[in-house]
């Protein structure tokens, strides 16, 4: 596992533990270098400068004080390896005289302890970042003290342990939460269907963060920002996952900062599934009213998982962005693009006159996408895959509206990508 997991938690703290430890080998190897040129030059070494980098070394090594870490196989060998070295440099620098010769074997024996040593550093790194209960115990005090809540969980969500802001935000104790699942602090806001995409997205990406609304244990319902992280152990397989959250319902946040939040996606700032069936909702009233059409498209990009995967999540969500920018820029004041997870993006198309104008603003669409991108300093090329139901055609219940919608989508990624399908019954 990476121990980036926690640095949000940690705003860095255990990777400057870990420089520690590079700085450490740095001072050990400008000693070692000095060493050297006392021995190669056969000059006189300066003391007090082969005293100040050890010294740097030493001071590092005695600092450590975690009991998983001082008493760990590789940390141990680290000192042993240093102290020999000491007492091998001390006989060869006695000889670094030009009228004294090197002593070839002790030469060896030294060079051999300080690739040891760095060895032994290399396994000490791995072993720091790849252990939860040590980094855990490392990372103990800032773990207990964040403002964050911190939740973790096994690799089937059962809760093993939280901090103290969790407790203080969420006011369940850590007794009341040990072994039930996140669950426990549902608000009712989110449909199963909120939850499932989450999950999905978390199952596809290792990773899922976004506004969810929750619920303290008095009933009080209440706004976070939520990151939820898996993590892996030494087989790559799921162990466990690392929830991290923010109250974001503060006095000092302000009811428009606090509606924003609550439902409009933090990445793209686009209406999030939330506000999206909010609107779907009032655009059937008015449908139903004025006997006027409308649509809902259910877009989901082509070949964006190659980027996010090659070219990482930095580089997925700034396409993402301006993928966003493009259709806002095309679509009507009255129209509505929302973003729901992921790559997938929903529309609703009001006031439609006939099914021409729907399939020019879906052609548009896909069009729009298909323009080449340029991210620091690369191309990238996509494409999109829409699914189109609509109201009152096909239903006039949102839920099934978004659901044939989607089922189109797939229709028309199955009939080879880039292209947009209208739901039938034939579809399912």
């Amino acid at each position: 596992m990476s121990y980036s997991l926690f640095q949000k938690l940690s705003e860095n703290e255990l990777d400057n533990y870990l420089s520690d430890i590079d700085l450490a080998l740095e001072f050990h190897i400008k000693w070692l270098s000095e060493v050297n040129r006392a021995l190669v030059c056969r000059i006189e070494s300066n003391q007090s400068k082969l005293i100040e980098n050890d010294n740097h070394f030493s001071r590092w090594y005695s600092n450590v004080t975690e009991e998983e870490l001082v008493t760990m196989d590789a940390f141990v060998r680290l000192g042993e390896i240093h102290e020999d070295m000491i007492v091998v440099s001390n006989n060869l620098l006695l000889n670094s005289k030009p009228e004294r010769a090197v002593i070839c074997n002790e030469y060896d024996e030294f060079l051999q302890l300080s690739n040891d040593l760095r060895t032994q550093i290399h396994i000490l790194k791995n072993k720091i970042k790849s252990d939860l209960k040590l980094i855990a115990t490392i990372m103990g005090k800032v773990f207990e003290n964040a403002e964050e809540g911190v939740m973790i969980t096994d690799s089937e969500s059962h809760i093993l342990n939280v901090n103290q802001a969790f407790i203080n935000v969420t006011q369940y104790s850590r007794e009341e939460v040990i072994g039930l699942k996140p669950s426990v602090l549902h608000s009712g806001n989110h449909d199963q269907g909120f939850y499932e995409r989450m999950w999905n997205v978390i199952l596809k990406e290792h990773r899922w963060q976004g506004e969810i609304w929750n619920r303290r244990k008095n009933s009080e319902i209440y706004p976070e920002w939520l990151s939820i992280t898996a993590v892996f152990d030494d087989n790559d397989i799921v162990s466990h996952y690392i929830g991290i959250f923010s109250d974001v319902s503060t006095e000092s946040e302000g009811d428009e900062r606090l509606y924003h939040l609550a439902h409009y996606d933090s990445l793209c700032d686009l209406p999030n599934r939330m506000l999206f069936y909010d609107r779907l909702r009032q655009a059937i009233s008015r449908s139903k009213r004025s006997d006027q059409r409308i649509a809902v498209m259910f877009m989901d990009l082509d070949g964006f998982k190659n980027i996010n995967d090659d070219y990482g999540h930095g580089v997925g969500d700034e396409l993402l962005q301006q993928v966003s920018k493009r259709i806002i820029s095309m679509l009507r004041e009255t129209d509505t693009i929302a973003r729901i997870g992921g790559d997938e993006f929903t529309f609703i198309i009001n006031d439609i006159g006939d099914i021409d104008s729907i399939n020019a603003i879906a052609e548009k669409v896909l069009t729009i996408v298909q323009e080449p991108y340029s991210l620091h300093g690369n191309a990238f090329n996509i494409s999109a895959s829409i699914g189109i139901s609509l109201c009152p055609d096909n239903s006039e219940d949102l839920n099934l509206l978004v659901k044939q919608a989607d089922i189109a989508m797939y229709k028309a990624k199955k009939e080879g990508k880039n292209r947009y399908e209208y739901y039938d019954t034939s579809m399912g």
